[in-house]
C-alpha cells in the first residue's frame, strides 16, 4: 500500500511539473512575443515617425543591431550607419513623415507588421537609377500601405523586409497619370 501511495504521490507530482513548466514556458515565450511586437512599434514611433534626428538616432540605437540589413525594393541597406542614413534622408525629403502601426503579429523570431505611412515632399528626390526617375518637388502628400517583416536577435531588430506600393507611391508624386497612361508615362520619349 505504501508503494502505490508513493508512486501515486510520484505521478501527481510529475503532472503538476509538467503542468507548471508547461505554462511558465508559455508565459515566458507570450512575453518574448509582445517584447519583439514593442521593439517593432517602437521603430515606427520613436524612429520613423520622430521629427527630432538626435531623438531618433538615440531610439534607433535601442532598437535595431548595428549589423542591421533591410531587404526592400529600393535596394535596401547594410549596416546601422546606412541604414539610419536613409532615415535621415527620409526625413529630409518628408519631414513630416509618420507611421501607425495597424496590425502587427509575431511567431518565433519572426514580426509581421501592416502600417500607413506618410508625409509631404519637401525636396526634389534624386534619381535612383533602375529604381526611380529625377522627381521634382511639388509639396505633394503622399500616403501609403505597408507591410514589413522583421527578424530579432538579441533583442534587437536584426532584419527587414519591406513591401510598398512603388506605384501608387509614384501616382501620388505626379509621375504619372492613370488615366492618361500612354501620353504621361510615355511622354518622354517621344519628346526625344
Amino acid at each position: 500500500m505504501k508503494i502505490v501511495r508513493t508512486v501515486s504521490l510520484a505521478l501527481v507530482c510529475i503532472a503538476v511539473g509538467i503542468v507548471v513548466g508547461f505554462t511558465l514556458a508559455l508565459v515566458a515565450e507570450h512575453h518574448r512575443l509582445e517584447q519583439n511586437k514593442a521593439l517593432v512599434r517602437q521603430s515606427h514611433d520613436r524612429v520613423w515617425s520622430e521629427k527630432d534626428n538626435d531623438a531618433a538616432l538615440a531610439a534607433a540605437q535601442r532598437i535595431y543591431a548595428k549589423d542591421f540589413v533591410v531587404h526592400n525594393p529600393a535596394g535596401g541597406s547594410t549596416g546601422f550607419k546606412e541604414f539610419f542614413q536613409g532615415i535621415t534622408e527620409n526625413r529630409a525629403d518628408f519631414p513630416d513623415w509618420s507611421e501607425k502601426v495597424e496590425s502587427i503579429v509575431a511567431e518565433n523570431d519572426f514580426v509581421a507588421v501592416r502600417f500607413s505611412s506618410g508625409g509631404t515632399q519637401a525636396r526634389d528626390l534624386a534619381a535612383q537609377p533602375g529604381v526611380q526617375p529625377f522627381i521634382p518637388n511639388k509639396s505633394r502628400a503622399v500616403h501609403l500601405h505597408e507591410i514589413e517583416l522583421f527578424r530579432v536577435a538579441n533583442h534587437k531588430l536584426a532584419e527587414q523586409w519591406d513591401l510598398w506600393d512603388g506605384w501608387e507611391f509614384y501616382r501620388q508624386l505626379g509621375l504619372y497619370d492613370p488615366d492618361q497612361w500612354p501620353e504621361s508615362i510615355c511622354a518622354g520619349e517621344r519628346n526625344r
